[in-house]
C-alpha cells in the first residue's frame, strides 16, 4: 500500500485578492478543515485518472480512455460532493454520475445549469462495456471526447474554493513533468486553470 501525504493538517495559508480560489503561504494562521483535507484527497485521485485518461485517448487506447473518463468524472462528482454536502456519503451513489449529476445541481450554488455530456454514463457503458465485452453494446467516443472531459474537470473544480497543495497545483507549476505533458498537451483548458488556482509554472522545478 502506498501513502500520500496529500495535503497539510497545518499551515498558515491567505487567500488572495485576485482570485476566490487562489490560496498563497502567507502570515494568516488557518487549520485547514476536514472538509478541506478529504475534498483534496479525492481530488488528487481525479486527477490521476483525467491525466490517465488523457494519455489513453492520444494514444488511441479509447477503451481504456473511456473508463478513465468515467472514473475521474465520478470522483470529481464525488469530491464536489463531499464539499459541499455534508449528508453525502460516496459508496451510497456508487457509479450513478446522473443521481450525483441531479444532486449537485441542487446542493452547489449557481450550478444548477451544469451539464455533463449524457455519453459518459450512457447505461454505465464507459464504467462496464469498456472493460466487460457485451454483444450488441458499443463505445462511442466521440471527436470531442477529450475536449469535453477537459471543460468538465475545470468546471468541477472551479466550484470549490479550497484548492490548497493539490497534486494539479503542483503539476500545474511543474513539480511533476510527466504529468504536465500530458495534461496540457492540446488542452485549451489549461490557461483557466493557472488563473483558477494561481499556479503558475516554475521551469526551476
Amino acid at each position: 500500500m502506498v501513502k500520500h501525504n496529500n495535503a497539510p493538517v497545518n499551515n498558515t495559508i491567505q487567500r488572495t485578492r485576485t482570485s476566490p480560489l487562489i490560496f498563497a503561504l502567507g502570515t494568516i494562521d488557518m487549520n485547514i478543515k476536514e472538509t478541506d483535507r478529504v475534498y483534496i484527497v479525492w481530488q488528487n485521485r481525479a486527477f490521476d485518472f483525467y491525466v490517465a485518461a488523457r494519455l489513453c485517448a492520444r494514444s488511441e487506447l479509447f477503451k481504456p480512455a473511456a473508463f478513465m473518463a468515467n472514473q475521474a468524472i465520478e470522483t470529481m462528482l464525488k469530491a464536489t460532493l463531499l464539499y459541499w454536502d455534508k449528508s453525502f456519503v460516496p459508496q451510497d451513489s456508487g457509479h450513478a454520475i446522473k443521481k450525483m449529476l441531479n444532486i449537485l445541481r441542487k446542493k452547489v450554488k449557481g450550478q444548477s445549469m451544469f451539464d455533463i455530456p449524457e455519453y459518459f454514463y450512457f447505461e454505465q457503458r464507459y464504467q462496464s462495456v469498456s472493460r466487460y465485452p457485451k454483444s450488441g453494446k458499443v463505445l462511442v467516443i466521440p471527436s470531442t471526447f477529450i475536449e469535453d472531459l477537459d471543460q468538465i474537470f475545470v468546471q468541477l473544480i472551479s466550484m470549490v474554493p479550497f484548492q490548497f497543495n493539490s497534486n494539479l497545483v503542483h503539476t500545474l507549476r511543474g513539480k511533476d513533468w510527466k504529468k504536465l505533458v500530458p495534461l496540457r498537451r492540446s488542452n485549451s483548458q489549461i490557461p483557466r486553470l493557472r488563473k483558477l488556482l494561481g499556479a503558475r509554472l516554475n521551469r526551476e522545478t
